[in-house]
Protein backbone atom coordinates (compact mmCIF):
# COMPACT_ATOMS: atom_id res chain seq x y z
CA UNK A 1 0.00 0.00 0.00
CA UNK A 2 2.70 2.51 0.93
CA UNK A 3 4.38 1.48 -2.13
CA UNK A 4 1.40 2.36 -4.13
CA UNK A 5 1.07 5.67 -2.73
CA UNK A 6 4.54 6.67 -3.39
CA UNK A 7 4.04 5.66 -7.23
CA UNK A 8 0.62 7.66 -7.16
CA UNK A 9 2.69 10.38 -5.35
CA UNK A 10 5.65 10.46 -7.80
CA UNK A 11 3.33 10.09 -10.87
CA UNK A 12 1.19 13.07 -10.56
CA UNK A 13 4.39 15.16 -9.71
CA UNK A 14 6.05 14.18 -13.06
CA UNK A 15 2.22 14.70 -14.97
CA UNK A 16 2.23 18.47 -13.25
CA UNK A 17 5.49 18.71 -14.66
CA UNK A 18 4.51 17.07 -18.13
CA UNK A 19 1.29 19.66 -18.40
CA UNK A 20 3.78 22.47 -17.35
CA UNK A 21 6.15 22.22 -19.94
CA UNK A 22 3.86 21.51 -22.11
CA UNK A 23 1.98 24.56 -21.11
CA UNK A 24 4.85 26.41 -21.64
CA UNK A 25 5.89 24.96 -24.94
CA UNK A 26 2.63 25.78 -26.35
CA UNK A 27 2.85 29.38 -25.03
CA UNK A 28 6.27 29.88 -27.08
CA UNK A 29 4.77 28.14 -30.31
CA UNK A 30 1.75 30.45 -29.80
CA UNK A 31 4.01 33.59 -29.26
CA UNK A 32 5.77 32.55 -32.17
CA UNK A 33 3.15 32.07 -34.61
CA UNK A 34 1.36 35.41 -33.75
CA UNK A 35 4.74 37.13 -34.32
CA UNK A 36 4.89 35.59 -37.43
CA UNK A 37 1.26 36.65 -38.30
CA UNK A 38 2.37 40.17 -37.82
CA UNK A 39 5.22 40.09 -39.73
CA UNK A 40 4.81 41.74 -42.81
CA UNK A 41 5.84 40.42 -45.85
CA UNK A 42 9.08 42.77 -47.38
CA UNK A 43 8.53 45.49 -49.16
CA UNK A 44 9.14 44.53 -52.81
CA UNK A 45 11.79 45.94 -54.45
CA UNK A 46 9.58 48.07 -56.95
CA UNK A 47 5.84 48.14 -55.58
CA UNK A 48 3.04 48.75 -58.49
CA UNK A 49 0.08 48.57 -56.48
CA UNK A 50 0.10 50.65 -53.39
CA UNK A 51 -2.76 51.80 -50.91
CA UNK A 52 -2.43 55.08 -48.97
CA UNK A 53 -4.30 55.84 -45.93
CA UNK A 54 -3.40 59.66 -45.38
CA UNK A 55 -4.02 63.10 -47.48
CA UNK A 56 -0.18 63.81 -46.93
CA UNK A 57 1.21 60.24 -48.27
CA UNK A 58 -1.48 60.51 -51.44
CA UNK A 59 -0.21 63.72 -52.15
CA UNK A 60 3.45 63.07 -51.77
CA UNK A 61 3.09 60.17 -53.93
CA UNK A 62 1.36 62.09 -56.82
CA UNK A 63 4.24 64.59 -56.18
CA UNK A 64 6.62 61.80 -56.68
CA UNK A 65 4.91 61.20 -60.29
CA UNK A 66 3.26 57.59 -59.19
CA UNK A 67 0.10 58.30 -59.08
CA UNK A 68 -0.66 55.60 -61.72
CA UNK A 69 0.76 53.07 -58.59
CA UNK A 70 -2.16 54.73 -56.18
CA UNK A 71 -5.08 51.69 -55.84
CA UNK A 72 -6.87 53.04 -53.33
CA UNK A 73 -7.08 56.45 -50.99
CA UNK A 74 -8.97 57.72 -47.68
CA UNK A 75 -12.32 59.80 -48.82
CA UNK A 76 -9.95 62.57 -47.35
CA UNK A 77 -7.64 62.27 -50.23
CA UNK A 78 -8.56 65.03 -52.20
CA UNK A 79 -5.70 66.14 -54.40
CA UNK A 80 -4.82 66.17 -57.05
CA UNK A 81 -8.33 65.32 -58.21
CA UNK A 82 -7.35 63.00 -60.70
CA UNK A 83 -6.82 60.77 -57.21
CA UNK A 84 -10.57 61.10 -56.96
CA UNK A 85 -11.29 58.26 -59.73
CA UNK A 86 -9.35 55.98 -57.44
CA UNK A 87 -11.38 53.51 -54.95
CA UNK A 88 -12.17 54.69 -51.18
CA UNK A 89 -10.82 51.94 -48.73
CA UNK A 90 -11.53 54.10 -45.50
CA UNK A 91 -11.52 57.65 -43.73
CA UNK A 92 -8.97 59.02 -40.66
CA UNK A 93 -9.31 56.03 -38.55
CA UNK A 94 -11.63 53.67 -39.67
CA UNK A 95 -10.57 51.20 -42.46
CA UNK A 96 -12.31 48.78 -44.74
CA UNK A 97 -9.75 45.77 -44.75
CA UNK A 98 -12.25 43.71 -47.25
CA UNK A 99 -11.15 46.34 -49.53
CA UNK A 100 -7.87 46.74 -49.46
CA UNK A 101 -7.66 42.76 -50.08
CA UNK A 102 -9.76 43.15 -52.80
CA UNK A 103 -7.49 45.71 -54.09
CA UNK A 104 -4.19 43.38 -53.86
CA UNK A 105 -2.06 45.93 -53.11
CA UNK A 106 1.95 44.90 -52.89
CA UNK A 107 2.32 48.20 -50.46
CA UNK A 108 0.15 49.85 -47.73
CA UNK A 109 1.53 53.14 -47.07
CA UNK A 110 0.06 54.36 -43.46
CA UNK A 111 0.33 57.23 -40.60
CA UNK A 112 3.13 55.78 -37.99
CA UNK A 113 0.67 56.60 -35.51
CA UNK A 114 -2.05 54.25 -36.56
CA UNK A 115 -0.64 51.07 -34.93
CA UNK A 116 -4.13 48.88 -34.48
CA UNK A 117 -4.62 49.30 -38.14
CA UNK A 118 -0.91 48.40 -39.14
CA UNK A 119 -1.20 45.58 -36.85
CA UNK A 120 -4.31 43.88 -38.51
CA UNK A 121 -3.18 44.78 -42.28
CA UNK A 122 -0.06 42.51 -41.15
CA UNK A 123 -1.82 39.62 -40.20
CA UNK A 124 -3.81 39.77 -43.05
CA UNK A 125 -0.54 39.19 -44.99
CA UNK A 126 -0.18 42.43 -46.19
CA UNK A 127 2.98 44.97 -46.40
CA UNK A 128 2.66 48.31 -45.01
CA UNK A 129 5.23 51.52 -44.75
CA UNK A 130 4.74 53.41 -41.73
CA UNK A 131 5.32 57.01 -41.91
CA UNK A 132 5.15 60.17 -40.06
CA UNK A 133 4.19 63.37 -41.17
CA UNK A 134 3.14 65.05 -37.43
CA UNK A 135 6.64 66.88 -37.24
CA UNK A 136 8.21 68.41 -40.46
CA UNK A 137 11.34 66.35 -39.54
CA UNK A 138 8.87 63.03 -40.01
CA UNK A 139 7.73 64.81 -43.18
CA UNK A 140 11.16 64.93 -44.77
CA UNK A 141 12.21 61.51 -43.60
CA UNK A 142 8.84 59.91 -45.31
CA UNK A 143 9.39 61.81 -48.63
CA UNK A 144 12.97 60.37 -48.37
CA UNK A 145 11.77 56.95 -47.44
CA UNK A 146 8.62 56.68 -50.09
CA UNK A 147 11.71 57.89 -52.65
CA UNK A 148 13.79 55.50 -52.16
CA UNK A 149 11.20 52.27 -51.79
CA UNK A 150 9.74 53.22 -54.77
CA UNK A 151 12.79 53.98 -56.94
CA UNK A 152 12.00 57.65 -57.26
CA UNK A 153 14.86 59.48 -54.96
CA UNK A 154 15.46 62.23 -57.76
CA UNK A 155 11.94 63.28 -57.39
CA UNK A 156 12.06 63.32 -53.50
CA UNK A 157 15.21 65.03 -53.31
CA UNK A 158 13.29 68.02 -55.70
CA UNK A 159 9.97 67.87 -53.64
CA UNK A 160 12.27 68.60 -50.75
CA UNK A 161 14.64 71.22 -52.46
CA UNK A 162 11.53 73.05 -53.19
CA UNK A 163 10.34 72.99 -49.07
CA UNK A 164 14.28 74.24 -48.44
CA UNK A 165 13.91 76.80 -50.77
CA UNK A 166 10.59 77.98 -49.04
CA UNK A 167 12.44 78.00 -45.20
CA UNK A 168 15.64 79.84 -46.74
CA UNK A 169 13.51 82.62 -47.74
CA UNK A 170 10.94 82.72 -44.49
CA UNK A 171 14.00 82.55 -42.01
CA UNK A 172 16.38 85.62 -44.32
CA UNK A 173 12.88 87.37 -44.64
CA UNK A 174 12.12 87.33 -40.77
CA UNK A 175 15.69 87.67 -39.52
CA UNK A 176 16.11 90.16 -36.89
CA UNK A 177 12.51 90.84 -37.13
CA UNK A 178 10.07 90.75 -33.71
CA UNK A 179 8.75 86.89 -33.31
CA UNK A 180 4.59 88.06 -32.90
CA UNK A 181 2.60 85.41 -31.05
CA UNK A 182 0.67 83.87 -33.33
CA UNK A 183 -2.44 82.46 -32.12
CA UNK A 184 -3.28 79.31 -34.97
CA UNK A 185 -7.08 78.45 -35.00
CA UNK A 186 -7.71 74.76 -36.76
CA UNK A 187 -11.12 72.93 -36.88
CA UNK A 188 -13.03 75.42 -36.00
CA UNK A 189 -17.02 75.03 -35.58
CA UNK A 190 -18.54 77.89 -37.19
CA UNK A 191 -22.14 78.13 -34.77
CA UNK A 192 -23.51 81.37 -36.60
CA UNK A 193 -23.41 83.44 -32.90
CA UNK A 194 -21.75 86.79 -33.81
CA UNK A 195 -18.68 85.69 -31.33
CA UNK A 196 -15.96 83.46 -30.89
CA UNK A 197 -17.10 80.47 -28.18
CA UNK A 198 -13.89 77.91 -28.38
CA UNK A 199 -11.41 76.96 -30.75
CA UNK A 200 -8.89 74.22 -31.38
CA UNK A 201 -5.70 75.66 -31.47
CA UNK A 202 -2.32 74.58 -32.99
CA UNK A 203 0.07 73.32 -29.86
CA UNK A 204 3.57 72.52 -29.70
CA UNK A 205 6.38 70.68 -31.34
CA UNK A 206 4.23 69.70 -34.17
CA UNK A 207 4.50 70.00 -37.92
CA UNK A 208 2.28 73.95 -37.56
CA UNK A 209 4.36 74.71 -34.61
CA UNK A 210 7.24 74.50 -36.73
CA UNK A 211 6.45 75.97 -39.16
CA UNK A 212 5.31 79.20 -37.54
CA UNK A 213 8.77 79.47 -36.05
CA UNK A 214 10.18 79.23 -39.70
CA UNK A 215 7.93 81.95 -40.83
CA UNK A 216 9.36 84.07 -38.01
CA UNK A 217 6.61 83.73 -35.41
CA UNK A 218 6.21 82.01 -32.07
CA UNK A 219 3.13 79.92 -31.16
CA UNK A 220 1.08 81.82 -28.66
CA UNK A 221 0.16 78.28 -26.48
CA UNK A 222 3.16 77.35 -25.01
CA UNK A 223 1.06 74.40 -23.13
CA UNK A 224 2.13 70.74 -23.53
CA UNK A 225 -0.99 69.67 -26.03
CA UNK A 226 -0.84 68.78 -29.53
CA UNK A 227 -4.69 70.39 -30.26
CA UNK A 228 -5.34 72.09 -27.08
CA UNK A 229 -9.06 73.13 -27.05
CA UNK A 230 -9.35 76.71 -26.03
CA UNK A 231 -12.27 78.90 -24.89
CA UNK A 232 -12.92 82.57 -25.59
CA UNK A 233 -11.37 83.47 -22.06
CA UNK A 234 -8.24 81.29 -22.70
CA UNK A 235 -8.17 83.17 -26.00
CA UNK A 236 -8.44 87.28 -24.11
CA UNK A 237 -5.57 85.68 -21.45
CA UNK A 238 -3.23 84.20 -24.50
CA UNK A 239 -3.29 87.76 -25.95
CA UNK A 240 -1.96 87.13 -29.10
CA UNK A 241 -0.80 89.33 -31.84
CA UNK A 242 -2.17 87.71 -34.74
CA UNK A 243 -4.30 84.87 -35.53
CA UNK A 244 -4.53 82.64 -38.04
CA UNK A 245 -7.83 80.82 -38.90
CA UNK A 246 -7.77 77.57 -40.91
CA UNK A 247 -11.22 77.82 -42.94
CA UNK A 248 -11.28 75.66 -45.88
CA UNK A 249 -14.53 75.29 -48.11
CA UNK A 250 -15.78 78.16 -45.76
CA UNK A 251 -18.10 80.75 -47.57
CA UNK A 252 -18.68 83.84 -45.95
CA UNK A 253 -15.13 85.16 -44.58
CA UNK A 254 -16.66 88.47 -43.61
CA UNK A 255 -19.12 86.28 -40.77
CA UNK A 256 -16.12 84.69 -39.94
CA UNK A 257 -14.11 87.80 -39.48
CA UNK A 258 -16.83 89.32 -37.20
CA UNK A 259 -16.84 86.32 -34.88
CA UNK A 260 -13.31 87.25 -34.36
CA UNK A 261 -14.20 90.74 -33.47
CA UNK A 262 -16.20 90.18 -30.84
CA UNK A 263 -12.97 89.56 -28.85
CA UNK A 264 -12.36 93.70 -28.61
CA UNK A 265 -9.66 93.89 -26.35
CA UNK A 266 -7.28 91.28 -28.19
CA UNK A 267 -4.73 92.42 -29.58
CA UNK A 268 -4.89 90.75 -32.88
CA UNK A 269 -8.10 91.96 -33.32
CA UNK A 270 -6.96 95.84 -32.28
CA UNK A 271 -4.47 95.96 -34.97
CA UNK A 272 -6.46 94.33 -37.40
CA UNK A 273 -3.99 91.17 -37.75
CA UNK A 274 -6.63 88.24 -38.24
CA UNK A 275 -5.70 85.97 -41.19
CA UNK A 276 -7.49 83.12 -42.99
CA UNK A 277 -5.71 80.31 -44.45
CA UNK A 278 -8.54 79.07 -47.00
CA UNK A 279 -6.45 76.70 -49.62
CA UNK A 280 -6.78 72.93 -49.21
CA UNK A 281 -3.37 72.49 -49.01
CA UNK A 282 -2.89 74.58 -46.02
CA UNK A 283 -5.01 71.42 -43.92
CA UNK A 284 -2.32 68.47 -45.10
CA UNK A 285 1.30 68.56 -44.03
CA UNK A 286 2.79 67.54 -47.29
CA UNK A 287 4.83 68.72 -50.59
CA UNK A 288 2.35 71.93 -51.33
CA UNK A 289 3.34 72.87 -47.15
CA UNK A 290 6.00 75.54 -48.94
CA UNK A 291 3.00 77.15 -50.07
CA UNK A 292 1.68 77.89 -46.50
CA UNK A 293 5.20 78.67 -45.29
CA UNK A 294 5.02 81.47 -47.83
CA UNK A 295 1.46 82.45 -47.07
CA UNK A 296 2.22 82.89 -43.33
CA UNK A 297 5.35 84.74 -43.81
CA UNK A 298 3.81 87.42 -45.89
CA UNK A 299 0.84 87.92 -43.01
CA UNK A 300 3.56 87.91 -39.94
CA UNK A 301 6.37 90.03 -41.92
CA UNK A 302 4.13 91.52 -44.71
CA UNK A 303 6.81 94.67 -44.99
CA UNK A 304 9.54 92.86 -45.72
CA UNK A 305 9.60 91.13 -49.51
CA UNK A 306 11.93 89.39 -51.41
CA UNK A 307 13.59 91.50 -54.36
CA UNK A 308 15.71 89.38 -55.82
Amino acid sequence: MGDMTVFVQKFAFWARVLVLVLGLVATLWLRRELADRATPPPIPANPRRVVSLAPSVTETLYALDLGDRVVGRTRFCLYPPSVLSKPVVGGFSEVNYEAIVRLKPDLVAIPVDRLTSISRLNRLGLTTLALDTRSLSGFRASVLDLGQKLNHAKEAQAILDKLDQSVFKATKRSLGRPKPKVLFSVMRNYEGLGYVTEINAVGRDGFYDQILTIAGAENAYQGSLAFPRLSRESIVFLNPDVIVDVIFGADDLATIRRDWLSLSSVKAVVNDRIYFLTEQSDTVPGPRSYLTIDRLTDFFHPAVRETS
